[in-house]
C-alpha cells in the first residue's frame, strides 16, 4: 500500500502544503484524501501571487492579504474575511485575487461640513 502526495488548501483554495494521503486497506487503488486536498500538484509561485484551487483548476491570483485595506464608503481599516454591507448586499475579501471596488489600499479622505460658526 502506497501513500502518495496531496496538496492542502484552506477554506479559501488556498494552498498550505504538500501532505500525504494513504491508501484505503479495503478499497486497492482509492486513498484517504484529506478534506480541502487536492491531487493535482500546484504550480511555482510568484512574487506577490498566491496558488489558488479554483473550479477543478490550480491559478496564481494576486496576493493581498499583507496590505491595510481601507472601506471606501466609509473609510474603515478593513480585516480580511470581515463580512461587510455595501448598498444593502453583505459583502467580504479573503485576500486573494484582485481588491473589489468597495475596498482601497489607501485610506479615503474624509472631510468634515464645515459649521455655521466658521
Amino acid at each position: 500500500m502506497e501513500p502518495k502526495t496531496v496538496y492542502q488548501t484552506d477554506e479559501h483554495g488556498r494552498f498550505l502544503y504538500p501532505t500525504t494521503a494513504h491508501e484505503l486497506f479495503l478499497s486497492p487503488g482509492k486513498y484517504n484524501v484529506p478534506y480541502g486536498a487536492v491531487e493535482t500538484e500546484p504550480p511555482d509561485t510568484e512574487t506577490g501571487k498566491v496558488q489558488k484551487w479554483t473550479d477543478g483548476v490550480w491559478k496564481l491570483v494576486e496576493d493581498n492579504r499583507g496590505k491595510s485595506l481601507y472601506v471606501v464608503h466609509s473609510g474603515d481599516k478593513y480585516s480580511l474575511s470581515t463580512v461587510v454591507e455595501i448598498d444593502g448586499e453583505s459583502v467580504t475579501y479573503h485576500g486573494a485575487g484582485p481588491i473589489p471596488a468597495w475596498l482601497a489600499e489607501t485610506p479615503p479622505v474624509v472631510t468634515t461640513p464645515l459649521s455655521s460658526d466658521e
